[in-house]
């Protein structure tokens, strides 16, 4: 319907509506404006021009009536929008108007807000369940025309010619609900901003099937940017009648054969969650598919079935839910049923009575104590009551000790013997930096004795002198070899070492003298 001429200036003077002045109000032509209509070309920013222009002219044109214009601006835009028909009714600033500008307002800030995280294909969140949170998230982005993105994959591209019949005082129907709703339900895809809002919706997609078997079903549309092509062709290929079927079989199985007999540590208000959430499942698929849902009563008989518990208190309240069979009882009303049940969980009981016989704070009859060592005298390897670390200690090492450390490391080494021993031989085994080294008066000197002994045990077995001198090498180069592995002969020694061949010389020449 079109507006007479003494609506659209009603529109533009009263002081209930944009509240222009009279002598202002022939100047806006000059600025493009004659009818209501011509406001869907205006923006807040070229509203501002319009009354800078006239403010500079001499011309009143103050804030109220700049403010109504720009919110009048985006309202015109909305019905156009939508495919509504601008009336006197739909135009007015104290009802509809009013109500449209917070609407709107929300709009422009969610716009501003940032984006929300793509919700990803992953097993936690299966295809067929991401189809429906991702519609979700396509409602919470708003694109460049300030609609939400899912009416970019809405089943119908082409909309009903008449619009439903506006809610009383509202911009919207009540069928729809909100301008959102509205917008996403009736906003037309010929628009020339729609390819931008297309082109966002495969990119998301295309981020959330990222390194995913399902690339390749959008592949074909990577550059087209068509994202209700690659929405539609997911929703065939993974999330097709056939698959919510499936999906309603697998939770009515839930419901008809799976038992609660409380003999674990599962409890009966996480079994109850089970049966609520198979609902829920069941009710988005009956979206997708003609089912008809279970009703209150099929409900609470389903969780009354699976309960086989005979905890006698549970099964009290399980005959009390089944006798109150009234239109608002117990038997008619799941959640009340549940809130019946839960505090009879026998199970929930047992983990709370296990929980609350472990002593805590309030049962320790107080901190002090008396010498720890009464208790367990053995000290094992450690750090003890001084300090004192308990391992085996070089000289240096152990008279820096205090003799309090000095006497606890003693009683630990009297009592663990195999424990000294133990860390003796690791000692032994750390770098040359913690090694003795040996001088060659220390090297001679070793050597001599073993010489002696093999020159005594030589002459008592009356073997001959060849047998002796071979003998006698063998032990020299064994001791040799043996002192050298240890690391015993030091680079760093202040005492050079001799070298290996006049050693054995001035050896063998000692083991003959001593013989002769």
């Amino acid at each position: 319907m079109v507006l007479t001429a003494a609506q659209t200036t009603a529109f533009f003077r009263n002081e209930d509506q944009m509240g222009i002045p009279q002598e202002t109000f022939p100047r806006l032509a000059n600025e493009g404006i004659v009818t209501v209509a011509d406001l869907a070309d205006f923006n807040k920013t070229s509203i501002k021009r319009l009354a800078d222009n006239l403010n500079k002219a001499g011309l009143v044109f103050g804030a109220k009536c700049e403010q109504r214009l720009v919110v009048a601006s985006n309202l015109v835009k909305y019905y156009n929008t939508t495919g509504r028909d601008m009336t006197a009714a739909n135009i007015r600033w104290n009802n509809v108007m009013k109500n449209f500008e917070s609407q709107w307002q929300s709009l422009e800030d969610k716009k501003e807000a940032a984006v929300p995280e793509v919700p990803k294909i992953t097993k936690a969140l299966p295809i067929i369940k991401w189809t429906e949170v991702f519609q979700d998230f396509l409602i919470r982005v708003i694109g460049v025309r300030y609609i939400p993105l899912s009416y970019v994959i809405r089943d119908q591209v082409e909309v009903p010619a008449d619009a439903p019949p506006l809610a009383t005082d509202q911009p919207y129907s009540t069928e729809h609900g909100s301008i959102q709703r509205e917008m996403i339900a009736r906003a037309s895809h010929t628009d020339g901003l729609f390819g931008d809002d297309n082109a966002s919706v495969y990119h998301y997609i295309e981020e959330a099937t990222r390194s995913t078997s399902y690339t390749g079903s959008i592949r074909p549309f990577k550059h087209t940017e068509d994202g209700r092509s690659a929405w539609f062709a997911i929703v065939s290929q993974f999330a097709g009648k056939d698959k919510w079927q499936a999906e309603i079989k697998r939770n009515e199985q839930l419901l008809h054969t799976r038992v609660w007999k409380g003999q674990s540590n599962f409890t009966l208000e996480s079994f109850i969650a089970l049966h609520r959430n198979a609902f829920i499942s069941m009710q988005a698929c009956a979206q997708h598919v003609n089912y008809r849902l279970p009703n209150e009563r099929s409900r609470v008989g389903f969780l009354l079935d699976a309960i086989q518990c005979p905890d006698h208190k549970l099964q009290a309240a399980m005959a009390s839910i089944d006798s109150d069979d009234t239109e608002d009882g117990l038997r008619n009303n799941f959640e009340a049923a549940a809130s019946a049940l839960v505090p009879k969980d026998p199970v929930a009981k047992k983990r709370l009575a296990m929980a609350g016989s472990k002593r805590d704070q309030s049962f320790i009859s107080g901190v002090e104590g008396g010498d720890v060592s009464a208790v367990n005298t053995k000290k094992k390897s450690g750090i003890g009551k001084t300090g004192v670390h308990f391992r085996f200690y070089t000289k240096a090492e152990y008279h820096k000790l205090s003799k309090a450390q000095k006497a606890e490391l003693k009683e630990w080494r009297e009592q663990n013997p195999d424990a000294v021993q133990q860390s003796k031989q690791d000692s032994g085994k750390k770098g040359k930096s913690n090694k003795r080294s040996y001088s060659q008066k220390e090297i001679a000197s070793l050597v001599n004795k073993k010489v002696k002994n093999a020159m005594e045990n030589q002459e008592s077995s009356g073997k001959e002198e060849e047998q002796a001198s071979t003998y006698i090498m063998s032990l020299i180069e064994k001791a040799l070899q043996k002192e050298q592995n240890k690391g015993q002969a030091s680079a760093s020694s202040t005492e050079a070492a001799p070298s290996n061949s006049s050693l054995l010389h001035s050896i063998l020449k000692h083991a003959k003298n001593h013989k002769a």
